[in-house]
């Protein structure tokens, strides 16, 4: 009879920990892929480059921190495409919000920069969508 008792919450445990690990929202955007402190210019401390995946698109943020506060870029794409860009500033003169030209090419070069940092096989994931 103990036997069987145990083998009921060895059981439960299991089932209980499976449920609590599943992904309780599909479209939740996931990390492919993530770079601390990458050599980029203007040159950043304690910078994290992030590839992520979402349910339509994928996105490159970049973070970097400069003496006076920290810089977040956030770069849209699908495939080789890219949709759109923006930064936010937040430093201790100011808080503002630049949105990219993306036709201009030093913020394709820039964009592109970004990108081969992170593995071909999880930039594959932003082909399709």
């Amino acid at each position: 009879m103990q036997f069987q008792g145990t083998v009921f919450i060895s059981l439960i445990a299991v089932f209980v920990s499976a449920c609590s690990t599943a992904p309780s929202n599909p479209n939740t955007p996931i990390v492919l892929e993530q770079h601390k402190n990458i050599a980029v210019e203007p040159e950043t401390q304690h910078n994290i480059a992030r590839l992520i995946k979402q349910n339509d698109n994928c996105l490159i943020e970049f973070t970097g921190n400069f003496e006076t506060g920290k810089a977040t870029e956030y770069w849209f794409f699908q495939g080789e495409q890219l949709v759109s860009a923006h930064s936010n500033l937040d430093a201790d003169v100011e808080e503002k919000q630049t949105v990219f030209d993306i036709q201009d090419s030093t913020k394709q070069s820039n964009f592109n920069a970004l990108k081969n940092h992170f593995n071909a096989q999880n930039l594959q994931q932003c082909e399709h969508f």
